[in-house]
């Protein structure tokens, strides 16, 4: 699980990065909003354009199923894993730069 659970975390910090090559004034932070200490832990990206939160991601780090998110005007569809909802930011950004 242990494993399982760092492969996540980089995989999120890698697609994160990816997220603000591509549009340089978004930055990003994650929280830890839960954790149980066995096998739950939630996690909760915050997503910044020019220092105003433009979305939320809740997720939980052992399985990556997203529990709830906002990002700007893309449409909701859950249920989602997170690598899929981060690739569907990426390309939202990707469709809009100016």
């Amino acid at each position: 699980m242990e494993a399982t659970t760092q492969a996540n975390k980089t995989l999120v910090k890698n697609l994160l990065n990816k997220l603000s090559e591509v549009r340089k004034n978004i930055t990003w932070r994650i929280n830890n909003t839960y954790s149980n200490g066995i096998d739950n832990t939630v996690l909760e990206i915050q997503i910044f354009e020019d220092k105003v939160q433009t979305g939320r991601i809740a997720f939980q780090l052992e399985d990556g199923h997203v529990i709830n998110y906002r990002y700007k005007d893309l449409e909701k569809r859950i249920p989602i894993q997170i690598m899929d909802m981060l690739l569907d930011v990426i390309g939202y950004e990707l469709d809009t730069v100016h």
